[in-house]
């Protein structure tokens, strides 16, 4: 099982592969905002991927990306069976 780990939140959560991160952060309350209702509008469910495997980035979050470790969580899915290693970013 995969399992997305936020060290600033101290939090370590078990997902599937194929979990959207947003759907996942929302099912363990974790706070995630999604400004936009997760359909890549905004970017205030921006992370940094510190490690781990995702699905590949989408042309449409494209334009809110800074940095390649920087994905939508509306936009990426959990691709592996390995560990996650995630930080919010704000918006």
């Amino acid at each position: 099982m995969p399992w997305v780990v936020f060290p600033s939140l101290g939090e370590r959560i078990e997902g599937v592969r194929g979990d959207r991160l947003l759907d996942l952060c929302e099912r363990h309350s974790l706070p995630m905002d999604a400004a936009c209702g997760g359909f890549a509008a905004c970017n205030t469910c921006r992370v940094r991927v510190i490690a781990g495997t995702l699905s590949p980035v989408e042309e449409v979050e494209e334009p809110f990306l800074d940095r390649a470790d920087q994905r939508l969580a509306c936009q990426a899915y959990l691709a592996g069976e390995g560990e996650v290693v995630l930080e919010m970013e704000p918006g």
